[in-house]
């Protein structure tokens, strides 16, 4: 029973851990895209386009 129980939790904490990582990796494209998307239609803003 023990040994089932180190299995599951094991297999639990490294779903949460993936998670976890791919959130993180999401908000980071995220906000790169975000940033490059701003930085090409920054001087368009200015001009009243």
């Amino acid at each position: 029973m023990k040994e089932y129980s180190k299995s599951r939790s094991f297999w639990a904490l490294v779903g949460a851990l993936m998670l976890v990582v791919a959130s993180t990796a999401l908000l980071v494209t995220k906000y790169f895209e975000d940033k490059a998307h701003y930085e090409k239609w920054k001087d368009y803003d200015e001009c009243g386009i």
